[in-house]
């Protein structure tokens, strides 16, 4: 069985715990803050504009500060740049504070001399910021790692999550179809079973009975073909009409009527009927010489609630007359296509006439 387009299966499962937003802790904010995706012209910009402000701002506290703290506010600077803009905005930041503190806070200040203070001061002050942003590197690094292993977890775990909905949505699917197999295998059973006894009764004949019984088993297994076949175990009158009849001349019949689609009851009953028509009317009625002709009709009537109405004509054929008993055969055209059709069959001097009515919402039902 082929899963039908657009049908959903609704399936609960329990509530897992990410459907909850819980609060982030400060070691995640900093990670996202860290691993924050930046363009190269913000990064750049605001490195350059971090040593700018902690150039200013040593400028401005140098008279209110003891001798011996030239890195002051260029340390913080380049611990941030370096965090949030990456190695080498940092590494350029480093290296600018280094310059600006030599050039204006190292004795001697204004002048870029080398003096055994001022290397001293220098190597103190590579020293301390290559460890820092050694640090902070691998902390970013470690950081977008485990980032991204996050991500790939996340991805995992919705990716497993939609399988087990499908899983779940399969199975739900399968018990339904299961369901509605045994539910049609019990209705095709009841009427084979109806169809036996039916054509028991009819005859006693082991010859007869042994054809009428493969001729109706046969037409059976034509309309289910149909119905498998068909969209979502539909059929249309159409295509019953046209395969029921096909063994008869195409010339001595006349097939007319609108695409109206069957559920699979109406569609096996309609299948019956028109074999037992076509049946007899080869052996008795207007196919049973070589002028009778045979007219099948069909249509919609109706506005809110239509009915659909089939109509069997013969002409030309033999005079017919109303039997003494009803046979199988008539019993199954009688039965008609479901609940509430009916039909009737007059014996006109014309010729045979079936009509069969039944409402619409009935003949395609699926149940």
């Amino acid at each position: 069985m082929t899963r039908p387009e657009g049908k959903k299966f609704v399936v609960s499962h329990p509530v897992t715990g990410s459907s909850f937003a819980r609060p982030r802790s400060l070691i995640v904010q900093l990670q996202e803050l860290v691993t924050r995706e930046r363009s190269a012209t913000f990064r750049w910009t605001f490195s350059l504009a971090l040593f700018a402000v902690a150039l200013v701002v040593r400028l401005i506290v140098n008279d209110e500060l003891p001798s011996g703290f030239p890195y002051l506010t260029f340390f913080p600077a380049v611990i941030i740049a370096t965090l949030v803009c990456g190695l080498w905005p940092g590494v350029t930041n480093a290296v600018l504070s280094g310059v600006a503190s030599w050039y204006f806070f190292i004795a001697p200040v204004h002048t870029f001399e080398l003096t055994p203070g001022s290397v001293l001061a220098l190597l103190f002050y590579a020293f301390i910021v290559s460890v820092d942003i050694f640090i902070i590197h691998t902390i970013s690094v470690t950081s977008i790692s485990l980032r991204q292993e996050r991500q790939a977890l996340a991805l995992l775990a919705t990716q497993k999550e939609q399988e087990n909905v499908l899983l779940l949505e399969n199975e739900a699917y399968q018990r339904e179809m299961s369901l509605e197999l045994a539910h049609r295998m019990k209705n095709q059973l009841a009427l084979v079973q109806a169809i036996v006894s039916q054509s028991l009764r009819s005859t006693s004949d082991v010859a007869a009975l042994s054809e009428v019984l493969n001729g109706r088993i046969a037409v059976l297994a034509k309309a289910h073909d149909m119905l498998i076949n068909g969209a979502a175990g539909y059929a249309s009158v159409t295509e019953i009409v046209h395969n029921t009849l096909a063994l008869y001349d195409p010339t001595r019949l006349t097939i007319s009527g609108p695409s109206v689609e069957m559920g699979p009851r109406s569609a096996l009953s309609l299948s019956l009927i028109l074999h037992e028509l076509g049946t007899n009317a080869a052996k008795y009625g207007a196919l049973s010489n070589d002028a009778g002709t045979v007219e099948i009709e069909w249509g919609l009537s109706g506005g809110l609630d239509p009915m659909f109405h089939l109509v069997w004509q013969e002409a030309g054929g033999p005079q017919v007359a109303e039997p003494s008993r009803r046979g199988a055969g008539s019993r199954l055209i009688m039965a008609g296509l479901g609940a509430g059709s009916s039909v009737t069959i007059d014996y006109l001097p014309s010729g045979l006439r079936c009509t069969a009515s039944v409402p619409l919402t009935e003949l395609q039902s699926q149940s």
